[in-house]
């Protein structure tokens, strides 16, 4: 799922398209509570057909969460709830970037200043060019660096072009930029990270390494035959910036939630949050097939956070997936409708869960703009 959203990439344009007009779901609903029969019905058959121990879906309209159910196993004999902890793979970069993001409203940082100020990782101290680092460049994904440095060999970091020139999807840009935050700060990124974001939010079982309050709640991960794996918890205050938070459905929605509504954000910052800052349209499949329907007009990343335009609506969109060494891994996704509030967030603890969370989306979001072009990828 990640490689399909690395080369379909996603770019905001000056007009923001809405979602489809309709009205707003509501808890306890007619609507909403069918929709709820049918993923009880459905959903265990889901994870049954494409070998997935569980799922967590939450549904927010109107700005508000309508729905959250969770299916499946969180473990071998224990039941998936609400209070399983899944790994969210690299939804971890929307939650980095917010507290980044909020960090700059509060004055902290700026989205321009050198990031060599404060940070210069070792393996590139002798490349000037990380002297043209900047929080901008990160967050859109334009550092030069790899996705992870161990793709080089020696396991070194090093640039593969200039920063600001180029789309280059990477978390090891979010470690650097993390890094930066947490010298520039004098204090952990993690507490950063509970201070500006996860105690004004609420999200109250989301850490990017363990806490003894996870004992018994992690989703423990499979392959694609459903064969159980190993789950790749961080030891505490050994945190990734691009990967690996563990957090509940629940929590990921209230987060999905105060993003859409610009909570912690001047206005001025919400908007530059959307903006696009680099197109990777002409690298993807779509390229130079804006007219096709299943196509997008423009694609590419904002800070933190991928975008689809399409006529009839404008999606903001990040994916995560993640390959363990034994082959077992996780999949998830989120995604919300810009000037709607309308989102989705789904989370998996199965390397097959991209198909799961896309047979989900066809049941709550069946006008979703961008699923005929993730199905037809699939064919």
């Amino acid at each position: 799922m990640r490689q399909l959203a690395t080369v379909i990439l996603l770019a905001l344009v000056p007009s923001c398209a809405r979602a489809p007009a309709r009205a707003a779901r509501a808890p306890n609903t007619p609507e909403v509570n069918e929709l709820t029969a049918t993923l009880d019905s459905q959903a265990p058959a889901l994870l049954a057909k494409y070998r997935v121990p569980a799922v967590g879906v939450a549904l927010i309209e109107d700005g508000r969460i309508v729905m959250v159910r969770v299916y499946g196993d969180q473990g071998l004999g224990i039941s998936a709830s609400p209070t399983t902890l899944f790994n969210v793979a690299s939804l971890t970069k929307a939650i980095t970037a917010e507290t980044i993001l909020r960090l700059v409203a509060a004055g902290q940082i700026s989205l321009d200043e050198p990031l060599s100020r404060y940070w210069v990782d070792p393996d590139v101290a002798n490349d000037r060019r990380h002297e043209l680092l900047t929080p901008r460049i990160a967050l859109s994904h334009q550092t030069g660096f790899p996705n992870w440095r161990s793709e080089n060999q020696g396991s070194r970091l090093a640039f593969n072009f200039t920063p600001g020139t180029a789309f280059g999807y990477s978390g090891e840009g979010y470690n650097y930029l993390a890094r930066f935050a947490e010298t520039k700060m004098g204090r952990r990124f993690e507490s950063l990270a509970q201070e500006y974001l996860f105690d004004p939010v609420g999200m109250t079982s989301t850490s990017y390494s363990r806490r003894a309050w996870m004992t018994g709640r992690t989703a423990i991960p499979a392959d694609t035959a459903g064969t159980w794996g190993q789950p790749e918890v961080p030891p505490e205050g050994k945190w990734d910036a691009a990967n690996n938070v563990s957090t509940t459905v629940r929590d990921y929605a209230l987060f999905a939630v105060s993003v859409m509504k610009g909570e912690g954000l001047t206005p001025a910052l919400a908007i530059e949050r959307l903006r696009l800052h680099r197109s990777s349209l002409e690298r993807s499949p779509c390229a130079g097939k804006s007219t096709d329907s299943l196509c997008p007009r423009s694609a590419g990343l904002s800070l933190g956070w991928e975008r689809f335009d399409y006529p009839q609506a404008t999606v903001m969109m990040h994916l995560g997936g993640n390959k363990r060494p034994d082959g077992a891994g996780e999949s998830t996704m989120v995604y919300y409708y810009l000037g709607t509030q309308r989102g989705v967030v789904i989370l998996t603890n199965g390397r097959n869960g991209e198909s799961v969370s896309l047979d989900i989306v066809g049941i709550v979001d069946p006008h979703w703009p961008i699923l005929p072009l993730f199905r037809a990828a699939r064919q």
